[in-house]
């Protein structure tokens, strides 16, 4: 696992969050919402065991898109309710709930919503698990109330869901202006490595090991109570 410090955590939020309002695909009141997890990054410094949240009163937002089926005008919304991790553990999530919302415009419509988090002690599903919900501006009533599936998958983090969300919504620009943008490409690879490691190692384990081949599913290899 690479050890990621606190300090260039920060440089990586905000410095991403600066190309995506350069190059058109951010709202530039992103970089006033990521600020308060800049400053507490940077209290962490060299640290590697390092927290922040971006709060969904002021998300990360992205500029308008349109719906293809009817023409429906909606902002990609992100926040992270919480990460926690120690970079230094192979397996460094403590806590882990990243939010992604299609917000539209139309307040009867529902406003897709996905989450990536971390099982909590006791929780059935995968360990590191994907979440789809949605809610209604007006009725909250009508919102989305299962709660499964929850599909096993690397946990995303604000560098890779500002990524995830510039190349399906803003492709052109995404491949005209940050694709190969080494800044980008830096702050991404360090993303991925704090992200892809654990779930990546588990799968290699999997794939390597005769005995849990023949007697796991790779699912079950990922489920809550079997994660040791």
């Amino acid at each position: 696992m690479p050890i990621i410090h606190g300090r260039d955590m920060a440089s990586a939020i905000e410095s991403s969050v600066w190309k995506y309002v350069e190059a058109g695909i951010l709202d530039g009141e992103s970089c006033n919402a990521v600020a308060p997890a800049v400053a507490q990054l940077r209290q962490a410094k060299t640290s590697p065991a390092w927290q922040y949240s971006i709060s969904k009163g002021e998300p990360i937002k992205f500029n308008e898109c349109k719906d293809r089926r009817d023409g429906s005008s909606f902002h990609p919304l992100i926040m992270v309710e919480k990460i926690c991790v120690r970079t230094q553990e192979e397996f460094p999530y403590q806590d882990w709930v990243t939010v992604l919302v299609l917000e539209y415009k139309d307040r009867d419509r529902e406003c897709p919503r996905w989450h990536f988090d971390v099982g909590n002690i006791g929780q059935p599903g995968p360990r590191l698990h994907m979440q789809y919900g949605g809610h209604h501006h007006e009725d909250r009533s009508l919102d989305a109330s299962f709660k499964v599936p929850r599909w096993a998958a690397f946990p995303l983090d604000t560098v890779l869901l500002l990524e995830i969300v510039a190349a399906n919504f803003f492709e052109d620009r995404w491949k005209e202006i940050l694709r190969e943008d080494r800044t980008i490409l830096k702050h991404v690879k360090t993303s991925e490595g704090l992200c892809f490691n654990p779930l990546m190692l588990r799968m290699q384990q999997y794939f390597s090991d005769p005995a849990k081949g023949r007697d796991l599913t790779f699912l079950r290899s990922c489920w809550n109570d079997h994660w040791i």
